[in-house]
């Protein structure tokens, strides 16, 4: 870039020499801008969750039914993303369960006289 500035400058002409110079400036200042603003609106992209196995599943079924992978293909990822759909059911519905309540060993504390004969 320099050496074409050379180029187009007279060695005699110091204003032409200075007005490139100047307009270098700004476009590097300028390219520098844009690739900032690119990586500010990359960063702040919505965050996409994760595509649950089950979502997945779907994805690929609907491709194979459409002929873009092949049946060998689709039973390999059905049989991968049916181990994780199972995995899945079980974090699942062992968070969904409620913990069973423990009942104390000693007297309850609500009715002293639990511990009276009567």
């Amino acid at each position: 870039m320099v050496a074409l500035f050379m180029l187009l400058a007279d060695e005699d002409d110091r204003r032409i020499r200075l007005i490139l110079a100047a307009f270098g400036i700004v476009a590097v200042v300028l390219v520098g801008a844009g690739l900032i603003e690119l990586v500010k609106r990359w960063r702040k992209r919505p965050f996409q969750s994760r595509i649950s196995a089950s979502e997945q599943l779907a994805q690929f079924r609907d491709q194979f039914e459409k002929g873009q992978i092949k049946p060998e293909e689709f039973e390999r990822i059905r049989a991968l993303l049916n181990e994780r759909i199972r995995q899945e059911m079980e974090v699942s519905t062992a968070s969904a369960m409620p913990a069973p309540e423990e009942k104390p060993d000693g007297p309850s504390s609500d009715n002293p006289r639990n511990d009276l004969p009567r």
